[in-house]
């Protein structure tokens, strides 16, 4: 057993003084709100006791000889001045081994914590919980490409319960980053590049993971991130220049204000970014001006990850940690995650005679006291591991996971090949990432062990039998290698099976013991050259040279381009970050046993953005020559084995209040399917200038062959506006609305309707 109880004891701010609070403080007792009680006990604690407060130790657990582990010595350093929250460390641990070993940190830090503070568990939670052993959903790119929120709505109340199990009572997620850089490693974690499409997700996750259970706490406090992202230019000449307070409010910060207008985030992550030559975790105006005054958000403002030492070691606007920390708290930064490397917010602990920061670290730690209120994190039990082994991976939870599977793999290209034909027995499955789980970059999954979850391969094995599929990987995952060597063997397989599925991607290596030695994907990626990591399209031209009928399979969130040779293939479609049933779901797909649905240059450009300077030639010179600002594959597209129908749309006016657009779809297919009804618009003319249409509205129906439905989408005419300075303004007038099946010209009905 570890010694977590000795561990404890031996810290000087956390050993056990004698008891001098009596039982009946306020802030004991539940029937007082969290803010009530947060103030009571703010009054007795010490200086050194706020201060603790402001950070944590997030990374309790490493894992060594196949357990979990801990430096005793480093930890013991962290947990003397960083005591507000803890988190679980490695991935590669399990639930089951971690819970027990976690509820004696948190029991040893009751029994000896002068007031009885505990610890806040606070964890990553993007493809379900932080460590190993629970249900492993796709990816939050995966998540957005659904278009079903009924269904979103089930996988989140999944992945919170799961997380409630193992403990977690405040998770580091949505991120409402907008994915409309396509060179971006950090894409996969975002829902999509449409602030509507993004808000409309997010706040779906923050009311169902902060419901309130039957005692009025919330059940898992959320984390809305990163306040605020940046974006790039497009570099043309006569484009838009991204930045300035119009841009924020109306594009980067939209679906934050959606989510603080009907949502209520309990936290906020602040970005890396330097917004206006100014980084972001020392930026006042934006945090305290824009954020807390304009924009009305009254949760606890947190950091990023080691982000507060790079003012002073990266940003170089500040000359010490202490600097740093003073800065930071200034502009309103409440708590710090330090998850590695030196906190900064001890150092704090020197101004104890300075009235302005004690002010600051009292709203500072008020807010995470709250949190630990509202959660019950006083109040309720710890988790018991029979409860988690109830919970994890329950047969709900798993048939959530497939549906959500199936409905995030989008179809690109299909020439009639898929669905194959019954008879198909033999199939060639080539590729590296045809073998390997690829779950971005925060699963809980070892790429290479099956235990939770299998690959593409395996799945296709399972269906046809062992014998039948014959893989080959032909080259490496490692974006450096130009081995060549297992092409011919590769062409082969493919030329006897007679039709071939190639997988490539981008994303983690199958390496059993150093999972991210091989990334091509992700966090601290950038990707300036968006074809295929490697040899990988060398491989795919190899197959198709040999006139083998293709189906190329897309693996992982990077956005790639697509060129010629690549839509030579019979047949292309994309998974995005896999779940432990994405393989099962392809192998579906491939064979027409499931219905598909419906998902990058952004789609919602400004005009001047498509004129690139040559007026006249009728050439842009945006990515000139391969394509113009309207990108073939468009936001909301995909391709189904059905076939849908739009009758014309009628849009009427109710009360000078709402719009309803309305719309009769029919399945005039063979197959039941399901497709995703799409609203846009924009005013003919705005004050500032606005993007070509913008997402408003999409529902997701399904529909069986000669079935039909009259869909009706309702807008306040209010949400028509924009921001102009940080105020909202709606247009009178001629408006444009398109209603459709993706924001493709030849998939949209255009009606216009004047506005009074």
């Amino acid at each position: 057993m570890l010694k977590v109880q000795p561990l404890l004891c031996a810290l000087g701010v956390l050993a056990t003084a004698q008891k001098s609070i009596e039982s009946e403080r306020l802030y004991k007792n539940p029937s007082y709100t969290p803010k009530e009680r947060a103030e009571d006990l703010l009054k007795l604690m010490t200086w050194e006791e706020k201060v603790g407060q402001l950070g944590g130790a997030r990374r309790l657990f490493s894992r060594v000889d196949g357990k979990p582990s801990f430096n005793e010595t480093a930890l013991a350093i962290t947990l003397e001045t960083q005591n507000g929250q803890i988190g679980f460390g490695s991935q590669l641990n399990y639930a089951s081994e971690v819970l027990p070993l976690a509820n004696e940190f948190r029991t040893a830090q009751l029994n000896n914590s002068r007031l009885g503070i505990p610890f806040i568990t606070v964890t990553d939670s993007v493809n379900g919980i932080y460590p190993a052993g629970g249900t492993l959903f796709p990816g939050t790119c995966a998540m957005g490409a659904t278009w079903n929120i009924p269904l979103y709505r089930e996988a989140v109340t999944a992945i919170r319960d799961e997380n409630l199990a193992l403990g977690v009572k405040w998770v580091l997620s949505p991120e409402v980053d907008l994915a409309r850089d396509p060179r971006n490693g950090r894409n996969g974690e975002m829902y999509g590049e449409d602030s509507y499409h993004v808000g409309e997700f997010a706040t779906h996750y923050i009311n169902t993971m902060q419901k309130k259970d039957e005692n009025g706490y919330v059940k898992v406090a959320t984390t809305i991130k990163h306040f605020v992202f940046g974006q790039s230019s497009g570099g043309v000449n006569t484009a838009s220049i991204y930045g300035g307070i119009n841009h924020i409010f109306n594009e980067l910060g939209a679906p934050y204000i959606r989510a603080f207008r009907d949502a209520n985030p309990l936290s906020l992550m602040v970005s890396y970014a330097t917004v206006d030559q100014v980084p972001m975790p020392s930026n006042k105006y934006m945090l305290r001006k824009v954020l807390r005054g304009i924009m009305g958000f009254k949760g606890l403002i947190m950091s990023d990850a080691v982000a507060i030492p790079h003012l002073y070691t990266q940003s170089k606007v500040a000359k010490s940690a202490t600097d740093a920390g003073l800065k930071a708290l200034r502009a309103g930064l409440e708590h710090e995650l330090n998850p590695a490397g030196t906190a900064v917010f001890p150092t704090l602990i020197n101004s104890v005679d300075d009235a302005e920061v004690a002010h600051m670290i009292d709203e500072a730690v008020r807010a995470i006291l709250e949190i630990k209120f509202a959660t019950g994190t006083f109040d309720l039990p710890l988790p018991s591991v029979s409860e988690l082994n109830k919970t994890l991976r329950s047969d709900r939870h798993l048939e959530i996971n497939r549906n959500v599977s199936r409905e995030s793999i989008v179809l690109l290209q299909n020439d009639g090949t898929l669905p194959l034909r019954a008879n198909t027995t033999r199939i060639a499955l080539l590729g590296p990432y045809a073998d390997v789980l690829n779950s971005g970059s925060y699963a809980a999954n070892n790429a290479s062990e099956h235990k939770y979850g299998g690959t593409i391969r395996r799945s296709l094995e399972q269906r046809l039998g062992a014998n039948n599929v014959k893989y080959k990987a032909g080259v490496d995952v490692i974006s450096t290698s130009t081995d060549t060597s297992g092409i011919p063997d590769a062409v082969a397989a493919a030329k006897k099976a007679g039709i071939a599925v190639v997988v490539v991607g981008s994303g983690w290596s199958s390496d059993t013991t150093a999972v991210a030695i091989n990334r091509t994907d992700g966090e601290g990626f950038s990707h300036p050259d968006l074809s295929f990591p490697g040899m990988q399209q060398q491989l795919l031209d190899a197959v198709l040279d040999a006139g083998v009928p293709t189906i190329l399979v897309l693996s992982g969130s990077q956005t790639f381009l697509l060129n010629d040779s690549s839509k030579r293939s019979r047949a292309i479609l994309t998974t995005l970050i896999q779940g432990e049933f994405t393989g099962d779901a392809v192998a579906e797909i491939l064979f027409g046993d499931r219905r598909r649905a419906r998902s990058p240059v952004a789609y919602d450009y400004f005009p001047s953005d498509e004129q690139g300077g040559f007026t006249g030639t009728g050439r842009f010179d945006w990515f000139w020559p391969q394509l113009t600002r309207y990108a073939p594959l468009r936001f909301g597209f995909g391709l189904s084995y059905t076939k849908f129908e739009f009758s014309a749309p009628a849009i009427a006016r109710r009360d000078n209040t709402t719009v309803t657009a309305t719309v009769t779809v029919a399945n005039t297919g063979g197959r039941i399917g399901k497709e995703v009804v799409q609203l846009y618009y924009r005013p003919a003319v705005t004050e500032i200038e606005f993007p070509v249409m913008k997402l408003v509205r999409f529902v997701k129906i399904e529909l069986a062959p000669g079935e039909s439905r009259q869909v009706s989408l309702s807008v306040p005419i209010h949400e028509l506006g924009y921001f102009i300075d940080a105020e909202w303004y709606v247009e009178k007038g001629l408006y444009n609305f398109w209603i459709g099946s993706s924001s493709r010209t030849e998939d949209l009905l255009p009606y216009n309707i004047t506005l009074a």
